[in-house]
């Protein structure tokens, strides 16, 4: 499987400006992410700042500091409130898959921020609870545990609209632990995705409360101008980019599955057709949200990457049977219709500013590995001899589309090198001399070089290639580490992570 010869007709037929071109898109592609980057970041502060100033401009300053114990510990309660319903706006505008957003960052980044949010936003939201209770506790003289529960039942039971917060903050409570890592492993993807959609009803039931109680939100013009803004914009960026605009290139491009291919034991490709495909903005290495019309697989999207470079007339994803859902692919028929979400993701080569390019994959991760490497070759981006695949698996049983990947090195000129074995303790590679074709007569001492070590000897100069990897995530993290010692800078490592 390896391949360390060169075509030299593809190498003359390479066109040198082809590279460069290629090159010079993405350094104007790199500075685009960076402004758009800063000016997402500082639009977000601003809006924090903007709901701070509000509050103490509205009367919050005499709460904090001139008021009495119950008055100061409301003006905490209506202050943090504030904040948190920002953080929460701010969260589902991350999760609207706005394209600005996940070009600027890549959406497993943009729901990682997602993430660290909601840890931030639902203790808030119980604080800002909290601090009200008790603050009108004490202004009535029941203080104590017995004077905050009466005075909690009678908030909720005495209008308002606060049993409607209260049924939100209790959304939020479960969304909050159904993130956490341990919980996440024992839910389906289908129920966590449930789970989360509730979120939405979250925000819808705690808004009423906020208007008809909240003086915060109605303090002043400029203050009640800028939540119905920052209301609409959130619900419309959520309408558009995550229902109606999927909806429509649904019904526009009519996908329907063509034909589904049995790669090996457990994996399956599935090649879908429609209508103008070629208007449909997806790239080499991105993923959609996939949802087949059919019993079974209708009320669940899955993220997949396409496995194949797109050409205009067809899209095709490889999927490994983890869970029924992506089993029962295998019995798809032809002509089922196919609605997706997307495309997302900036696992691309759009950022890419080096000349020599390194592919690293592991198990089902070569999907999307597979589809750049055929964009670099078909598109003469890269020069024969430029680009180097490491294919990772314990053995060659796992190792779907790498006959597909050989016959693309060979006819790039590119190297393609397999990496058999289960891993060494505490490496991502399996031991040297096992599969890797390295290490063979060699003494113990070379046997036992670290991670770095052995990626300059597998890729002479790696240090000065754009790297692109994907597989597991405590893989890519031990992947990662080495090429950081290997001495890779951190912005030309590019990974696309699928954890939910």
């Amino acid at each position: 499987m390896s391949n360390t010869m060169s075509s030299p007709r593809v190498a003359r037929s390479q066109p040198a400006d082809r590279v460069r071109v290629a090159l010079r898109r993405g350094r104007e592609h790199r500075r685009w992410r960076a402004r758009v980057a800063d000016l997402l970041e500082a639009t977000a502060l601003l809006t924090l700042v903007l709901v701070v100033v509000q509050f103490f401009l509205g009367g919050g300053s005499h709460a904090l500091l001139d008021g009495s114990a119950g008055d100061r510990l409301v003006g905490v309660g209506r202050i943090v409130g504030l904040v948190a319903m920002n953080l929460l706006l701010l969260q589902l505008l991350l999760a609207a898959r706005v394209p600005w957003v996940d070009r600027a960052y890549g959406m497993d980044r943009a729901l990682k921020a997602h993430r660290v949010l909601g840890r931030i936003t639902v203790p808030l939201v119980i604080v800002h609870i909290g601090a009200i209770v008790l603050g009108y506790a004490v202004r009535d003289g029941s203080g104590g545990f017995g004077g905050a529960v009466s005075q909690f039942l009678t908030l909720v039971t005495g209008g308002d609209d606060l049993l409607m917060a209260t049924v939100a903050t209790v959304l939020l409570v479960v969304i909050a632990v159904t993130s956490v890592s341990i919980a996440r492993r024992r839910l389906s993807y289908e129920w966590w995705h449930a789970v989360h959609l509730t979120a939405y009803a979250a925000v819808i039931l705690a808004v009423p409360h906020e208007l008809s109680i909240g003086s915060d939100f109605t303090a002043s013009s400029w203050a009640t101008a800028y939540w119905w803004a920052l209301f609409i914009v959130v619900a419309a960026s959520v309408l558009w980019w995550r229902l109606l605009l999927p909806v429509l290139r649904s019904l526009r491009h009519d996908l329907r599955v063509a034909k589904v291919v049995h790669e090996s034991d457990d994996v399956w490709s599935v090649t879908v057709q429609g209508r103008a495909l070629s208007h449909l903005p997806v790239k080499a290495g991105q993923f959609l949200n996939w949802r087949f019309v059919t019993p079974g697989l209708f009320l669940a999207a899955h993220p997949w990457s396409v496995s194949r470079r797109p050409d205009g007339h067809t899209l095709r994803i490889t999927v490994r049977g983890l869970g029924d859902h992506s089993a029962a692919l295998a019995h798809l028929r032809r002509g089922t219709r196919v609605l997706v979400e997307g495309p997302y993701g900036a696992f691309t080569t759009e950022s890419r500013t080096r000349r020599r390019v390194l592919l690293i994959a592991a198990g089902i991760g070569v999907t999307p590995v597979r589809a750049i490497l055929e964009e670099l070759v078909v598109e003469r981006h890269a020069a024969a001899g430029d680009v180097t695949v490491l294919y990772r698996a314990n053995d060659a049983s796992q190792m779907p589309l790498v006959d597909e990947i050989a016959r693309l090195a060979h006819t790039g000129g590119h190297d393609l090198v397999p990496l058999l074995g289960p891993p060494a303790n505490g490496s991502w590679l399996p031991p040297a001399g096992d599969g890797t074709g390295e290490g063979k007569g060699k003494g113990r001492r070379e046997m036992v070089r670290s991670d770095a070590e052995r990626l300059r000897a597998l890729v002479p100069d790696v240090a000065r290639h754009e790297v692109y990897l994907c597989g597991p995530g405590p893989w890519m993290d031990l992947v990662r580490k080495g090429l950081h010692q290997a001495g890779v800078p951190e912005k030309h490592i590019h990974d696309e992570r699928f954890s939910w």
